[in-house]
């Protein structure tokens, strides 16, 4: 929850979830290429390769030696060129789903089903424009409420009976992974944090751009679905 009269002793008054998709015959050129940018920034000596790239671990560093090294511009000149490197990949779209929990209806217990709704019938929408199938791989996280909603979407719970979104393209159940095995789940991480520093910008960081990485970086690769604004994102 978010209590606007207490926002120091309440959840962020946003949700977002966002997701990265890519072709299957453009996955491995997709990941040499962001491989390419973590062994880049590894020879400048910034962050090793094999350290996983966690955006708010970055800018807060709670103890994390790999990222306090790192000087806090040249850590958000980092984020940036990560971004940068995303944005420039077409072969790439993000979908990104944000709730503003100030104005969403929706109840906290829904705001992540809600987001994983929304996210699927924009992907399964691009599935069927493209004609194909998709499979979606989740970051380690409430395992258990994800499947069951998502089994619902697909109709392939108990019961048997899809949910009120008709998905007819993702295949299979989610697929889970830890995001320090997953250079695409980083991706995402650093497409969501970004997004967030666009939508509720702190003055503090404005001095390294932060809130205009997103639009200036990869504003260009959201994909414009039908319940999308004119800026890519998913508001509901």
């Amino acid at each position: 929850m978010h209590d606007p009269a207490k926002p120091e002793q309440s959840g962020s008054p946003l949700f977002i979830l966002t997701g990265v998709c890519v072709a299957d015959n453009k996955w491995k050129i997709s990941l040499e290429t962001i491989k390419a940018f973590r062994k880049k920034i590894a020879r400048e000596a910034y962050l090793n390769y094999d350290v996983e790239f966690h955006c708010s671990e970055m800018v807060d560093t709670h103890k994390v030696n790999a990222y306090q090294q790192i000087s806090i511009s040249d850590r958000w000149k980092i984020i940036e060129e990560y971004a940068e490197t995303l944005g420039q990949n077409r072969a790439l779209l993000l979908i990104s789903v944000v709730i503003n929990k100030t104005k969403s209806g929706l109840e906290p217990a829904d705001y992540l089903t809600g987001a994983i709704t929304a996210l699927y019938i924009a992907f399964d929408e691009l599935l069927k424009k493209e004609e194909t199938y998709g499979i979606v791989f989740f970051d380690r996280a409430n395992e258990k409420t994800t499947n069951t909603h998502v089994r619902k979407l697909l109709g392939t719970g108990a019961s048997g009976m899809s949910g009120a979104a008709r998905i007819g393209r993702i295949i299979e159940d989610p697929i889970f992974r830890l995001s320090h095995d997953s250079m695409f789940i980083q991706a995402a991480d650093v497409a969501a944090y970004t997004l967030k520093e666009h939508e509720l910008p702190k003055a503090a960081r404005k001095k390294f751009y932060a809130d205009r990485i997103f639009m200036k970086k990869l504003s260009g690769i959201c994909l414009r679905s039908n319940a999308a604004g004119e800026d890519g994102i998913i508001r509901i």
